[in-house]
This record gives structure tokens, C-alpha cells and sequence, in this order.
């Protein structure tokens, strides 16, 4: 692959997960939160899942960032992959801060239009 082509392939992949896969994510897990799902779930527990979510994917995305890794190697998917990842969990992370203020216990069953 060109050095040029892997490149825009990377930073498309970039865009793509911090535009439209992160904020899909946070939105899916804010709206179950909103919900009452899942139920073993409360307000502390959405706390350290942000917490411990936060902490992982600011790891990856440093240690992916930090690899210096050149296109033409093994290591730039391994680098890709490692910032996919830490992407994910920050949608995560994100969806988990939302749950600590839109979780609502014993909505489960109620209809949320009244």
C-alpha cells in the first residue's frame, strides 16, 4: 500500500470513529440508562464503569498515539486496532457519564411519555 494511501486510510478511520461511532455509542448507553437498563445497574455503578472506561481508553489512544509506527509495518494495524479500541471505550465512558444523570430506578415498565 502507499505510504499516502495509509495515511488518508487512517485518518478517515479517525474521523469516522470519533464523529459518528462515539457519539452513537454514548447516545445507545445514555438512552438504556434514561430507560432503567440493564437493572443490576444505579447511579455509583454508571460511576466506575466511567471511571474505569476512561482511564483504559485514554490509555490505548496514548499508547497507539505513542507508537510512531511507519505504514509500511506489521505495527500500523496493530496501531489502528489499539485506537479503534480505546475509541470504542470512550464512547463507552461517555455513555456511562450520561447514565449518571439521566438513570432513572423503577421506570423500567412506565411509559416515558407521561
Amino acid at each position: 500500500m502507499h505510504s499516502d494511501t495509509g495515511l488518508w486510510l487512517g485518518a478517515g478511520f479517525f474521523i469516522f470513529c470519533f464523529f459518528i461511532v462515539v457519539p452513537s455509542i454514548a447516545a445507545a448507553i445514555g438512552y438504556d440508562a434514561w430507560k432503567g437498563k440493564p437493572s443490576n445497574f444505579d447511579r455509583e455503578m454508571f460511576w466506575t464503569a466511567f471511571a474505569a472506561a476512561i482511564g483504559v481508553s485514554l490509555f490505548l489512544m496514548v499508547f497507539a498515539q505513542r507508537m510512531h509506527a511507519d505504514v509500511r509495518t506489521w505495527q500500523y494495524p496493530a496501531q489502528l486496532a489499539l485506537f479503534g479500541l480505546g475509541a470504542v471505550l470512550f464512547g463507552v465512558a461517555g455513555g456511562c457519564m450520561i447514565g449518571i444523570f439521566t438513570y432513572r430506578r423503577g421506570v423500567r415498565n412506565q411509559d416515558p411519555s407521561r
